[in-house]
């Protein structure tokens, strides 16, 4: 009896300590984030899952995957997800359309994009090579489209063909000859190189024209912003953390990484972790800034994606919350 009595006292002086240091003991806000894809270019979400980043800021989150950026986006506003994770041209899409939703976080700010192929020879600085070549890319008007599209008529490339094959079958498609280079994201680069013996050529990233850019994004909508303003403050300064823990700390990062994509040998999975820390495409800070915008919003327009830009409906002041960013940032550098 005696003893259980030290333990309830102990408790109580527990419960009165943290309500006097302003430290609530009820449970984490429920955050349902729903991601387009099991992606590498979606790793400062998963640092700030598994480091636990999320329930030192007060949610407990659960991740859903959409199948797609217009899936991710829906989930948000069909109610069955409080934010997403996808390229961020959804919003002002949505704002164009009547709608709404809101910006929040950089996930990837840069477009982590590379071109692979049988030939060796580098494509960075010899664009040329790619007249009068086969090319893969996803189907109009994705992002590897829009991508090679717009590098075509930029570059006054000539007589490029291009492949279109879904997500996930480039690789194949090189492989068996049916074209010689192709565009894609992680980890189907590393996979070309190191289980295919193809040859990585060209980085978007490393093209400075492209550099900054908003290329995956954390959106939700203000509504949910004014009523759960700290649970979205909370979320978006996990993954200001998180976002700084993957340049401090690589191999946890990586070892974050192999536990989502299990079915990979851990030093492909390293290898492709360490490309998009080169490509700086994890980004420093969460805040999207108005030049990964801009060029986010550029490509959009040619491919059509959105109707106009600049407009109301498409501008950086009425689609990016720098706020919970911003405190984000001043919250940690102050607590460092």
């Amino acid at each position: 009896m005696k003893t259980l009595t030290v333990k309830r006292a102990a408790l109580l002086a527990a419960l009165f300590s943290s309500l006097v240091s302003g430290i609530s003991l009820a449970a984490e806000t429920p955050v349902r984030i729903n991601q387009a894809f099991q992606s590498l270019l979606y790793l400062p979400l998963y640092v700030a899952q598994e480091q636990g980043f999320f329930k030192q800021q007060g949610v407990a989150v659960k991740i859903s995957t959409g199948g797609g950026g217009a899936q991710s986006w829906a989930a948000v506003f069909g109610g069955s997800a409080d934010f997403s994770i996808q390229d961020p041209v959804f919003v002002p899409k949505s704002r164009e359309n009547g709608g709404g939703g809101v910006v929040v976080a950089s996930v990837q700010n840069a477009p982590t994009i590379f071109i692979f192929g049988k030939d060796p020879a580098s494509l960075q600085d010899n664009l040329g090579l790619l007249s009068g070549k086969r090319v893969v890319t996803s189907p109009q008007p994705d992002t590897t489209w829009a991508f090679m599209s717009y590098l075509i008529k930029q570059q006054k490339l000539s007589d490029v063909r291009l492949v279109h094959v879904a997500i996930g079958n480039e690789i194949p498609a090189v492989a068996a000859g049916r074209a010689d280079y192709a565009l894609a994201a992680e980890p189907q680069v590393t996979m070309a190189e190191r289980q295919n013996g193809l040859h990585a050529v060209y980085s978007f990233s490393a093209n400075r024209d492209w550099y900054p850019f908003a290329f995956s994004s954390l959106t939700t909508t203000q509504a949910y912003i004014d009523s759960h303003p700290q649970a979205a403050q909370g979320v978006v300064t996990a993954f200001e953390q998180a976002s700084r823990f993957i340049y401090a700390n690589v191999d946890r990062a990586v070892e974050i990484a192999c536990k989502y994509f299990p079915n990979l040998p851990p030093d492909l999975v390293r290898q492709a972790v360490q490309r998009g820390i080169d490509a700086k495409g994890y980004p420093d800070h969460a805040l999207v800034s108005k030049a990964a915008w801009d060029n986010n919003m550029n490509i959009a327009l040619y491919a059509k994606n959105i109707k106009a830009y600049p407009s109301p409906a498409t501008s950086y002041e009425n689609n990016v919350n720098v706020d919970l960013a911003t405190r984000a940032k001043e919250a940690i550098d102050a607590a460092q």
